[in-house]
């Protein structure tokens, strides 16, 4: 099945977090990242690389931890006519260099033994017990890979605690915006931003 989103084509696959109000809202708010080095973490169908592709960015690399998102990733960029490079990392792990922007829908929800489920699609909701696992690892990671005065994008759920990213990213030297906010049942989503003054 093929959704338009914003006029991006993009294929769907059971094993793959399907594009939802988090990922709207992330688009809705993207950073200028004309003739900019873009990674993003957790690159999903593609949706947000090939956005950022669109939009004139100098290289945008995708990463994901779950092997039917870098395939479907692959395939909505060939199906969109833009140039990403998609490869698997845990986080950073695989990633070499440093970018002008940074991008990352993190899992943000608190998960019990008993909420897991024996999919790919675990790696897209998955946050641990806090729901800050997976999101504390990434912003302790982050200034080995972004460049001065470069753009870090997180989207973030009022659920995991917005103090402590905010927080966070003041300790390691990022000036801290929110810029967006969405009330949805149970929590409300936000886009962070932050500039990396090192």
């Amino acid at each position: 099945m093929i959704v338009n989103i914003e006029g991006i084509k993009i294929k769907l696959h059971p094993e793959v977090y399907e594009p939802s109000e988090d990922s709207i809202l992330l688009l809705k708010n993207l950073v200028d990242v004309k003739n900019k080095e873009v990674l993003e973490i957790g690159v999903g169908t593609g949706l947000i690389s090939i956005a950022c592709a669109k939009r004139g960015a100098k290289k945008v690399v995708g990463v994901d931890i779950n092997p039917y998102a870098i395939e479907i990733a692959k395939e909505n960029a060939k199906l969109n006519n833009v140039d990403i490079i998609v490869f698997k990392s845990d986080l950073f792990e695989n990633v070499k260099g440093k970018f002008d922007v940074i991008i990352f829908n993190p899992p943000y929800l608190p998960t019990s033994e008993d909420d897991k489920i024996d999919s790919y699609l675990n790696y897209a909701f998955d946050g641990g017990k806090s729901g800050r696992e997976i999101l504390d690892r990434f912003i302790d990671e982050l200034p080995n890979y972004i460049k001065k005065n470069g753009v870090v994008q997180i989207l973030q759920s009022s659920l995991t605690g917005e103090k402590e990213t905010v927080d966070k990213l003041k300790s390691l030297g990022f000036y801290v915006k929110k810029v967006d906010t969405l009330k949805v049942p149970f929590e409300e989503l936000m886009v962070i931003n932050g500039i990396y003054k090192g």
